[in-house]
């Protein structure tokens, strides 16, 4: 799908979602929504915020982008030149963007994304709007996850020696996916007794001994995916290889009971319940279940009092855990089944059957 193509599905949705809400315009300032509306634009220039540095705003029938004057000429080139978004630009040294809003507007009702001043804060409805993919944004998700599968996969298989400390591993991985233009967003390369110790263990200086676990997030043009790797160096004893097994199936479970149209909460309440049979009573109350995600590593942390309902072409990664171990792909919800975004590619797998459905999921990597 062309960007142009879907810019214009997404201004339709905002259009409509100003006539819903009696609005004259939406300011859209949070980079991840930014990402949504330009399809795969990026409004950042440090990471390390949910706000962008323009924004754009959507009247009922025009689209620009607001910049200072840093911003204005990339923004022109290289973000949104060529799919119908107009910028206006201001000296960086001044605060002009509510005076070009209010110029364009006039006294209209405006929406924005973040509180402001002369705004209505509608981000809790807005968001919505995000859920239910485009075409263009699961081929931009099909090549972050198999992207990101071959590189956690690669580097834990070949690049990965006892005595190594988490964080290097994290570097190997950070500078792959930086080659394929993926920006690495959340690392828990953790080991050991750091597996057991805690559910998110971010990578530290210490030394991996005999088990190693790669949680990472990855954004690509502002799509966010999710995966968890493990490998073993020696011979994996049985009980932690059931255990693996046991997490890794209730994770299939999760994946199968994600239905269009159903509460997001059933495959929490059933994987509750695989916890409790298999002898991991109140694991899950150690560590959140995961839940929806896109242009958030998760848009709903889905709980058993989640009522919200499962959209066409959501995404979704659900990342049930067991003290030591845990199980972590992404996954699209279509009418013909389940879609992953991340999956094994290199790695062992397992098979895994699930109300009539044949999930390949990876199993853990021993390295002798």
């Amino acid at each position: 799908m062309y960007r142009k193509e879907e810019v214009k599905i997404k201004l339709e949705k905002v259009r409509n979602f100003l006539k819903e809400n009696k609005l004259s315009a939406m300011l859209i300032k949070k980079q991840p929504n930014f990402s949504w509306i330009t399809a795969g634009g990026v409004n950042f220039v440090g990471m390390a915020t949910e706000m962008g540095v323009t924004s754009v705003l959507v009247t009922e029938r025009e689209q620009f982008v607001i910049a200072n004057k840093i911003e204005a000429k990339r923004m022109r080139d290289e973000e949104v030149g060529e799919i119908g978004f107009e910028v206006l630009e201001y000296e960086w040294y001044e605060d002009r963007e509510m005076e070009i809003v209010k110029k364009i507007i006039g006294n209209g009702e405006i929406g924005c994304d973040v509180p402001l001043a002369g705004t209505q804060f509608v981000d809790n409805t807005f968001k919505g709007l995000r859920y239910e993919l485009t075409e263009g944004e699961i081929e931009r998700y099909q090549y972050l996850g198999e992207k990101l599968s071959k590189v956690v996969e690669e580097v834990l298989m070949y690049d990965t020696k006892p005595g190594e400390m988490e964080i290097e591993i994290a570097g190997k991985i950070s500078a792959k996916l930086w080659r394929e233009g993926i920006e690495p967003t959340a690392f828990m390369i953790a080991s050991d007794d750091r597996i057991r110790n805690y559910r998110h263990p971010i990578s530290k200086n210490k030394k991996i001994e005999k088990l190693v676990m790669a949680s990472v997030n990855a954004r690509y043009k502002g799509l966010i995916a999710t995966i968890t790797r493990m490998a073993h160096f020696g011979k994996i004893p049985e009980s932690l290889r059931k255990q693996y097994k046991d997490n890794v199936e209730i994770e299939c479970i999760m994946i199968a009971k994600t239905q269009i149209g159903e509460e997001m909460r059933i495959p929490v309440l059933s994987a509750i319940e695989e916890y409790e049979k298999r002898g991991y009573k109140d694991e899950w109350k150690l560590h959140h279940q995961g839940g929806s995600m896109g242009y958030y590593p998760r848009d709903i942390r889905v709980t058993p009092n989640t009522t919200e309902k499962v959209y066409k072409n959501q995404a979704f990664c659900w990342n049930p855990s067991i003290t030591g171990t845990k199980s972590e792909d992404g996954f699209i919800v279509t009418e013909r089944g389940p879609f992953m975004i991340t999956k094994p590619i290199i790695f062992p797998t397992l098979k895994v059957e699930v109300e009539g459905i044949t999930f390949v999921k990876p199993d853990i990597l021993e390295i002798i």
